[in-house]
């Protein structure tokens, strides 16, 4: 599932994108905002994956946990648009650590924040082989 609606910036040099989602009723629930900003953290990793081999598809990876989580909101506002933000603050051949913001499209104030740690195996098939 797919709850981002688009990705809004990707900064390269600064190893940070945007994304945008408008909250339909579903998805209200603070809680959520793990899984936004995890799908702009893999949107972000995606977009180095096509920098850097853009005739293969992007590695899939993990959500390996999440640190420091601040949620200032009870729950999302259905049909308000809400900007996220990934930024890159480690990345090696497997793992990678990504600070995330959440703040209304129309207020800088940050309403949610978290850290994520994510794992792409380099080798998904010999990955899958010994973690059934």
């Amino acid at each position: 599932m797919t709850l981002i609606d688009e990705v809004v910036d990707v900064d390269v040099a600064g190893r940070a994108l945007t994304a945008a989602v408008t909250v339909k009723p579903e998805w209200t629930a603070n809680y959520v905002a793990i899984e936004y900003m995890a799908q702009t953290a893999a949107a972000l990793a995606g977009s180095f994956d096509k920098l850097e081999a853009p005739d293969q598809p992007p590695r899939p990876g993990f959500l390996l946990g999440t640190r420091k989580l601040e949620l200032k909101l009870a729950e999302f506002e259905v049909g308000r648009r809400y900007l996220i933000e990934a930024v890159n603050e480690f990345s090696d051949n497997e793992a990678a650590s990504f600070t995330c913001t959440i703040r209304r499209e129309d207020s800088p104030e940050v309403l949610a924040r978290a850290t994520l740690n994510a794992y792409r195996p380099a080798n998904l098939a010999a990955f899958a082989a010994t973690h059934n």
